[in-house]
């Protein structure tokens, strides 16, 4: 049997320049837990690596980055029963804060953690996430777990645009993004079926499906998303005058929603969207398909309980209320 606990810690290389305090909280627990440090030149080589880690046993494993990073840990752990443990260190953490998860000191939130799991102090609750399968034509099927969002349409576009914006504030950096891409967006024509309904042709300009409120470092497109609830949030937003377009994500960072007729939103456990060819996928800030030739058939299905999130100290507020599943 173990002596010390083996935790698996999956850093974002940005992360690590942005907030040089996490590797000083790495060396120092790594004087009482076996830390598992998966390297790669890129991404894709670095997640290999951890799985293979995963693969060997761990006790934990904690993601330090953005939804991206988030995504990643769900990859490895989701149905599996091994805890996953978040450090917000990305730009937008939406996941995070929908979990109600610290997102001002990461190296201190890092320190915190590693110190929990060190002691076995630390509970767990079940969490929702999202599963997406991808199938087109030319690259077949792609099944990715999503944590936050998947987006569709001018969100994902100006998602694309907005990873270009570093310099930037991120909600700033979303506004800009889509002022740039305004002019030459044109909205397109979807298939969307939801649970057990039947299938409908319609204009829109982006699709969205959410399993936490906020998209964008903080716009709270759907306020009612819990990942608690077994359920999603689909939301569509119709054709719609480009000045109207430009004042939609002020208004609902304004929770001016009931203002906002063209967009329709509905509680969902599936969705399967017939995506037209030249329109991207984005899910949780990462390009999933940058526009098929031929288009993509797209099915989001929500898996309740799909992951054992760390909540923090015993002392700390329950991620997203005292209502969630405790372990």
């Amino acid at each position: 049997m173990r002596s010390r606990s083996r935790v698996l810690v999956l850093v974002n290389p940005l992360a690590s320049e942005r907030h040089p305090g996490l590797a000083i909280a790495l060396a120092t627990a790594a004087f009482e837990l076996d830390l598992l440090m998966p390297r790669g030149v890129d991404a894709g080589l670095q997640f290999r690596a951890a799985a293979e880690m995963v693969e060997t046993g761990v006790d934990a494993v904690v993601v330090c980055g953005g939804d991206g990073t988030v995504a990643a840990g769900l990859a490895l752990t989701a149905g599996t029963g091994i805890p996953l443990g978040i450090v917000p260190a990305g730009t937008g953490n939406d996941f995070a804060r929908a979990a109600r998860i610290e997102r001002s000191d990461p190296a201190g939130s890092l320190a915190r953690l590693l110190d929990g799991l060190r002691d076995g102090a630390l509970r767990t609750c079940t969490v929702d996430a999202l599963r997406m399968s991808v199938v087109t034509r030319e690259s077949g099927a792609s099944n990715v777990w999503v944590a936050n969002s998947a987006n569709i349409g001018l969100d994902a576009l100006v998602n694309a645009r907005a990873n270009t914006y570093r310099h930037l504030p991120v909600t700033g950096r979303y506004l800009v993004a889509l002022l740039r891409e305004l002019p030459a967006f044109r909205p397109a024509r979807f298939r969307i079926s939801r649970d057990d309904q039947p299938p409908r042709d319609r204009t829109a300009t982006l699709i969205c499906v959410q399993n936490g409120p906020w998209i964008g470092g903080g716009i709270p497109l759907a306020p009612s998303a819990d990942p608690r609830s077994g359920t999603a949030v689909l939301s569509t937003v119709d054709r719609i005058p480009r000045l109207v377009l430009a004042a939609l994500f002020p208004l609902i960072y304004l929770r001016a929603h009931r203002l906002l007729t063209p967009l329709c939103q509905h509680r969902i456990e599936r969705a399967r969207i017939t995506v037209p060819s030249g329109v991207p996928v984005y899910a949780d800030g990462e390009e999933i398909l940058p526009g098929s030739q031929d288009g993509a058939e797209v099915e989001i299905a929500v898996v309740p309980g799909a992951v054992r999130l760390i909540q923090g100290l015993p002392d700390r507020q329950p991620p997203c209320g005292a209502s969630w599943r405790n372990e």
